[in-house]
Parts: C-alpha cells; structure tokens; sequence
C-alpha cells in the first residue's frame, strides 16, 4: 500500500445490483459487504429495482440499503440513475462497484454528470456471446465508462476478451469466495425428502436452461435402473418446474427424484445432508455452489464448463464430464454411490482447496486492494 495516497478518511463505497434474491452474483455481494474491512471503508448497498431476501437480510443486519425503484410501479423506471446520482452526491461516494448490467448502466451514466467518483464492474454471467441483445449492447457501451473492469474466472475473462475486444490489460480477474459454515447436517432434511437409507444425491440451482436439469433426470433414471439404493433431490425453483416434473413423470422417477423447491439458506440446510453433489451444468462463469459444497466437504460431479475446470481436479477432489455426457455422469455417480472411502477422500481434498485458494477472505481482499488502487492518488 506504500505507493498509495496516506488515507485521510474512510472511503465511501457503494456496491450495486439490479436486486439481491437468491443467487450466485447477490451471494458474492453479500460475502463482500459482510466482511470488508470497515476501518476503511463506509458500505451502500444500492439495489437499482428491489431489494429481495438478501437485500432484507442485509438490511436486517444494520447494512445502508437503498432502493431506487418502487415495487408497486408497473411499468418500467427508465429514469433510475437520476435517484442514483443524488445518493452518490448527498453520501459523498467515492467508488461505486456495479455487478449486474442495470446497475452498471446507471452507474455509467452517473458517471458521465459527476466523473470524480471511481467506477468498478465485476462481470458475473458465464456464457458470452449469448447474453440477450439488449444486455450486450448495455455491456458494450457502458463498459467503456468503467475505471476497472473484473472478471470472476479466466474462461470467462477470455470470452469476454474476445466479445468486447478489450486488451489483456484492460479486464482483471478475482476469483469469487464462499464463507465456510457448518457442514454437519441435522437429518431433517433427508427425512423431508425420504433419503434416510440411501445414498443422497443433490444440486442447488435456479430451474432454467442453463443448469442442465433435463440431463438430470435422464442420470437419475439410468442409475435408478441399475438397482443401486438412490435419492436424487433438486433444491431451488424457476420457470422450468412443471416441465421437469412432467419429465420425471413420464420417466417413472416419482420415487427418485425430488423437487424440494427453495430452500432458505439451502447451503446450510440442505447441502450437509448430500452425500454427493450433481451439477449438470451447461454452462457456468464461476460457479458459487460448486465452492460451497467443496467447503462443505461434498465429493463433486460437475460439467467441464466455466472455472469448473480449474476448481475441480479430476479424480482428485472431484469428476469432471461434458455436459450432456448422462452416460459419463451415471458412471461417475455410480463409482461414488458404491464407494464410501472414495467420497470421503473426495469430499476432503476439495474441502482443503476451498479453504486454501476460494475463501471469502481471498476475494474481499483482493476487492480492497483493487478499490485502494482505483482511486490512487485521489484526495480521500
């Protein structure tokens, strides 16, 4: 820190989002903003539309939560950024990091009325170029107004890159890190889903295209039809329910796989009762889960897809297939169905890599050292 301006004051931050509910980006804000060093720094949280759980959450824990939109409006607020710059006037903020699209908009066009404040983008979405038109052209254009730019895996550094044509400079790179709590599970859950005598096989993940459920249920089947003792269980909810319970119908899984819906911190209270985590994945940028059961001490079977690749060693902490390969994934479920020590030896050695590489620590730290470096030689 020896080449940066003696600080005089705390620096005003502002983290900001479309919204907090559930999921792998608001999940990142949320570690970030509880364990960042407040010696330094006085936090916002800025949700552009609502708030959500963890927004509440936060907020219950004593957190500065804004919101700029009003949930009871019907139509869409286009004029969001104008609430934007008067909090980042009236609090004096000093840097405001954007984590969806909407916010970085916003942001960006604060920007271009007030550009004393530092703007910071951490890019969260996994699966360039195929993001909607109308938030890859945001992207495309608002990315420019940004100080620093992140990316939260190499793969997807590399593809933004490519999409946006950036130099290697221009776009950094921190991987994101999960809190390590308890992983020891009370039973409850695997009675709640029928699992208390057989092996428990579980995802945690938003029902869209993207997390592979279809493949899921096609595994299910084919592990099921080997006769071995197996529960698969899907924790979360989304657009794609009725259609994946239909499919489970007609593939005579009623009694297989189940669809426990959300699950209110699930990585607490559901992920310590699997025995094994499934994540069928078709695509990912770094996946939050993936390092949540990892720390939780769960063997993993996962899609060559995102930073799975460099989190998970195949056959050392973890399997590794394509995506769409059901007959690699039963393979590989199976070999962890009947084989307790391999779980063990498994579930250890990614518990041990989370805890030395992909902690909450490791990620908040290296935001601070980005922030202090952003603003160089501003007067704070």
């Amino acid at each position: 820190m020896s080449d940066l301006k003696v600080q005089k004051r705390k620096i005003n931050l502002m983290i900001a989002a479309a919204g907090l509910n559930i999921g792998g980006a608001e999940v990142v804000i949320k570690h970030l903003v509880q364990t960042i060093d407040r010696e330094r720094f006085n936090i916002t949280v800025c949700c552009i539309k609502v708030s959500g759980v963890i927004g509440d959450e936060l907020s219950r824990d004593g957190v500065d939560i804004v919101t700029l939109s009003n949930p009871s409006e019907s139509r869409v607020n286009y004029f969001t950024f104008r609430k934007l710059l008067r909090i980042i006037r009236s609090k004096q903020i000093d840097i405001v990091h954007t984590h969806t699209t909407d916010a970085l908009a916003d942001a960006a066009i604060c920007k271009l009325f007030m550009p004393k404040f530092r703007l910071i983008h951490t890019f969260h979405f996994g699966n360039y170029p195929n993001l909607r038109s109308r938030y890859l052209w945001m992207e495309q254009v608002f990315s420019r107004l940004a100080d620093r730019l992140i990316a939260v895996g190499e793969v997807q550094r590399r593809q933004i890159m490519d999409v946006f044509c950036f130099h290697e400079n221009r776009i950094g790179r921190v991987w994101n890190g999960i809190a390590f709590g308890s992983n020891e599970s009370d039973g409850e859950f695997r009675m709640r889903v029928g699992a208390e005598n057989c092996i428990l096989i579980g995802t945690i993940a938003t029902l869209i295209e993207q997390k592979g459920l279809h493949d899921l249920l096609a595994v299910a089947r084919q592990v099921r039809d080997t006769g071995r003792k197996v529960r698969f269980v899907v924790v979360g909810d989304g657009h794609l329910r009725q259609e994946l319970e239909a499919m489970r119908r007609a593939l005579g899984l009623e009694e297989t796989v189940v669809f426990a819906g959300w699950v209110m911190n699930a990585a607490r209270v559901a992920l310590p009762a699997f025995d094994v985590f499934f994540q069928p994945s078709l695509w990912e940028a770094m996946s939050i889960v993936i390092l949540e059961a990892m720390a939780a001490g769960k063997p993993i079977v996962a899609t060559r897809v995102g930073e799975n690749t460099r989190i998970i060693e195949n056959e050392v902490d973890g399997f590794l297939v394509k995506p769409h390969d059901v007959n690699g994934m039963a393979e590989a479920l199976g070999r962890l169905i009947d084989d307790a020590g391999l779980r063990c030896r498994l579930g250890n050695a990614a518990a041990e890599k989370v805890a030395q590489q992909f902690t909450v620590e490791h990620m908040t730290q290296a935001y601070e050292q980005i922030y202090l470096e952003t603003l160089g030689g501003m007067r704070i």
